[in-house]
């Protein structure tokens, strides 16, 4: 008997700590990706104080626009004092249709596989 409350308890306290070892933003390749860009950027007005890694999709975050699907559509960030450099990850997101990053002071080369999202226009 004291050997299945002993492995209840293992168990029930494995599960409580298995969700604090996956990483932040895991299971959301898009999420990841903004992610990603973020680390990427100086952001000294702070615009992207609402990207949070521990959200389920980037849906809610500032500056991002989904469709039904909770796919990212759009990533607004024009004229936001952001400095930095793209990253390859952003090719995760298929289904972005627009992404404005006019008016920054971004550097460096458009990254590999981001012109091939088939609907970026």
């Amino acid at each position: 008997m004291a050997s299945s409350s002993l492995l209840s308890f293992c168990a029930s306290l494995t599960l409580a700590i298995i969700p604090t070892l996956v990483p932040a933003g895991y299971g959301n390749a898009e999420g990841d990706a903004l992610i990603s860009l973020k680390s990427s950027l100086s952001d000294p007005n702070n615009v992207l104080a609402s990207w949070d890694p521990s959200l389920v999709d980037p849906c809610t975050w500032f500056h991002v626009t989904c469709n039904q699907n909770n796919e990212v559509t759009r990533v607004d960030l024009g004229r936001e004092n952001l400095s930095g450099h793209l990253v390859p990850e952003l090719k995760v997101l298929q289904n972005l249709q627009y992404l404005d990053l006019s008016n920054n002071d971004l550097c460096g080369m458009i990254p590999p596989g981001l012109q091939h999202v088939p609907v970026l226009q």
